[in-house]
C-alpha cells in the first residue's frame, strides 16, 4: 500500500509539473500569431540543448521556419519569446516605443554576482539611463583619440613580436583565433585597466589566463548555469550560483578597485578607461558635442541617442564603476577577436580583396613618415578598410540576435493582427543573423562583398537590417573601440604579412554541433607570411 501511495503522489505530482511547464504553450495560438511547436519542459529550444545541430543551423531553423511573416513565436522553456522579422517594427519597438522595451532580460542580477548584475548591459529601468548617460562620453570619437595611442602601442608590438619569432624560426601556420585573443587581452588590460602584460611574450600571464576562462562560455558547467538562469531563474538567484568562480571574481575586483583607489590617492591620470570613470565619479565626465566630428566615423558605429546625451546627477560608487570597466572587457576581449578571426578568414580567401586593401594600407603608410606610425585620423579616413570591416560583421555578426525585454503593457498592432505584450512577462529577439544573411536584404548573401559598403552602394542598405551593434538607444556603446581596435590591427598586419589559406583552414567555414558559441569546428587557421 506505502508503495501504491508513493507511486501515486510521484504521478500527481509528474502531472502538475507537466502542466506548468506547458501552461503558457497557448500564448501564440490564442492571438493568433504563428509559433513552433513546443515540446513539455523545453519549449522550442530542445535542439539548443542536445544540440544534434550547430548554433547558427538552430538560428536559421527558428528565423526562417516562417519567413514571410513579420512575427512569429517560439518558446524558450514555458516563457513565449516573439521573433520580430519586420524591419519597420523593429524599428519601431527599439525607437519609437522604446520605453515599453527598455530592458533587456536579466539572467544574473547584482545581488548575486555585482560585477555581472552592475554592468551597463545588465542594469534596467532609470539605473540603466543613468548609466548610459555618464558613460556615453567615454565612447565619443574624441575620447577615442586619446585612447589611440594605448591601441596602437598594442598593435605595433603585437604585429612586431610575432613578425620577429617567425624571422627566428616560428610558426607562421596558427590559429588565428589565438593571436586575437592575445591582442584583444592586451588592449583591454592597458585601456581598461591599466597593466601592461604582453601576452604575447608571456602567454601564461595570470589577466591572459583569467580572460581565457572567463570568456569560455562553450563548457558544459557554464552551459548548465546557463540553462537554470533561463528555466529557473529565482531557484538560482535563491542559491546564489555564480557564473564566475571565486579567483576570478577576486581578481577582477582587486585589479579594478585597487587601480582606481591608488590613482585617486597618488593623483596619477593616464587618459585610460579606469581614468574616465574617476571623472565619472566626480562627474567630470560630459559630452563636448560642439567638438565631435562624426564625418569620418565607420558605418557600423553606432549613434548615441538621447538617453545618453542626457544629464545625470546620481552618484556611482566604486563597485559600479569597477562593473563598467569588467563588461568592457568581457564585451571586447572575445567579440573582438572573433571579429577579428573572420577579417582574417575573408582575406586568405579572397586574395584580391585583400591585395586592394593592402594598396590602401601601402598609401596611407606613404603619408605617415619614416616610421609609419599611423594616427587616429588616418585611420578613420580609410575607406576600404571600413568597407572590409562592414561586411565582415555583415557576414559574421558577432552578435547573431539579441533581446528587449517588455517594460509596460503594450499592444503591437501590424497586418490587422494585434500582440499583447506583458510588463517583465514576454520578450522579443531581433535575429541579426538572419537580417544579414537575408538574400531579400542582401543579395548573394554568402558572398564576401565590400562593395555593398563603398560609397555608391551603402546607402541603398535598408535600415534596421544591418544591426551589428543592435538598434535604438540599447546599442552597444562600445562601437567605435571595436572598429578602431580590428582597423589598427589589420593596418599593422598587412602592412607586415600577407594572409594566406593553409591545409588547415576550413572553406567553408563549419561550426561546433555542441557549443553554446558559434565557433568553428576547426577553429580558423591561416597563414601569415612576412613580406619582403
Amino acid at each position: 500500500m506505502t508503495g501504491f501511495l508513493l507511486l501515486f503522489l510521484i504521478a500527481v505530482f509528474v502531472y502538475f509539473v507537466y502542466k506548468w511547464s506547458t501552461s503558457t504553450f497557448d500564448f501564440f495560438q490564442k492571438q493568433g500569431i504563428p509559433f513552433r511547436k513546443p515540446q513539455p519542459f523545453f519549449g522550442s529550444n530542445i535542439n539548443m540543448i542536445i544540440r544534434p545541430k550547430p548554433f547558427n543551423e538552430n538560428l536559421d531553423d527558428w528565423f526562417n521556419e516562417f519567413e514571410n511573416e513579420k512575427v512569429s513565436g517560439i518558446f524558450e522553456f514555458r516563457r513565449p519569446i516573439v521573433i520580430i522579422r519586420d524591419p519597420q517594427l523593429i524599428k519601431q519597438l527599439t525607437v519609437k516605443d522604446f520605453d515599453h522595451f527598455m530592458d533587456h532580460r536579466v539572467l544574473i542580477t547584482e545581488d548575486i554576482d555585482p560585477l555581472f548584475g552592475k554592468n551597463l548591459v545588465s542594469l534596467s529601468g532609470q539605473k540603466w539611463r543613468d548609466m548610459r548617460a555618464t558613460l556615453s562620453p567615454a565612447f565619443t570619437g574624441s575620447k577615442m583619440r586619446q585612447m589611440f595611442e594605448f591601441v596602437s602601442t598594442v598593435a605595433i608590438q603585437s604585429s612586431e613580436t610575432l613578425k620577429k619569432d617567425i624571422q627566428n624560426g616560428g610558426e607562421s601556420n596558427f590559429e588565428f583565433k589565438d593571436f586575437a585573443s592575445k591582442f584583444t587581452c592586451d588592449n583591454i588590460a592597458s585601456c581598461a585597466f591599466g597593466i601592461e602584460v604582453n601576452s604575447f611574450k608571456n602567454p601564461t600571464n595570470d589577466f591572459y589566463r583569467i580572460a581565457k576562462k572567463v570568456t569560455n562560455f562553450a563548457t558544459f558547467k557554464v552551459g548548465l548555469k546557463f540553462a537554470g538562469y533561463l528555466a529557473f531563474p529565482s531557484l538560482m538567484k535563491a542559491l546564489k550560483i555564480n557564473l564566475l568562480d571565486k579567483e576570478s571574481c577576486d581578481f577582477f575586483q582587486e585589479a579594478l578597485i585597487e587601480t582606481m583607489r591608488t590613482r585617486e590617492k597618488l593623483g596619477i591620470v593616464r587618459k585610460d578607461m579606469i581614468n574616465l570613470m574617476l571623472e565619472a565619479k566626480k562627474g567630470k565626465l560630459v559630452h563636448n558635442n560642439n567638438n565631435e566630428d562624426t564625418s569620418t566615423d565607420g558605418f557600423a558605429t553606432v549613434e548615441e541617442s538621447h538617453v545618453g546625451q542626457s544629464q545625470v546627477t546620481r552618484k556611482w560608487d566604486e563597485m559600479d564603476l569597477a562593473a563598467q570597466c569588467f563588461i568592457f572587457f568581457l564585451a571586447g576581449f572575445e567579440t573582438v577577436a572573433q571579429t577579428m578571426s573572420y577579417v582574417a578568414y575573408e582575406l586568405a580567401c579572397n586574395p584580391d580583396i585583400q591585395q586592394r586593401l593592402y594598396e590602401e594600407i601601402l598609401q596611407t603608410a606613404s603619408e605617415t613618415g619614416d616610421d609609419q606610425k599611423i594616427n587616429y585620423e588616418q585611420l578613420q579616413s580609410m575607406k576600404y578598410l571600413d568597407q572590409v570591416i562592414s561586411e565582415t560583421l555583415r557576414k559574421w555578426p558577432a552578435a547573431p540576435m539579441t533581446d528587449r525585454l517588455c517594460t509596460k503593457d503594450f499592444e503591437l498592432k501590424y497586418d490587422n493582427k494585434v500582440l499583447k505584450f506583458e510588463k517583465n512577462v514576454n520578450l522579443f529577439l531581433i535575429p541579426i543573423w538572419m537580417f544579414h544573411r537575408s538574400p531579400k536584404y542582401f543579395p548573394n548573401p554568402e558572398k564576401f562583398d565590400p562593395e555593398r559598403f563603398n560609397d555608391e552602394n551603402k546607402h541603398k542598405i535598408q535600415d534596421f537590417t544591418y544591426l551589428p551593434f543592435g538598434a535604438g538607444p540599447r546599442n552597444c556603446i562600445g562601437s567605435r573601440f571595436a572598429l578602431m581596435e580590428v582597423k589598427i590591427i589589420f593596418f599593422y598586419l598587412l602592412l607586415n604579412f600577407s594572409i594566406e589559406v593553409t591545409e588547415k583552414t576550413q572553406i567553408p567555414l563549419k561550426f561546433q554541433k555542441h557549443s553554446f558559441q558559434m565557433k568553428p569546428e576547426k577553429g580558423i587557421w591561416v597563414e601569415l607570411k612576412p613580406r619582403a
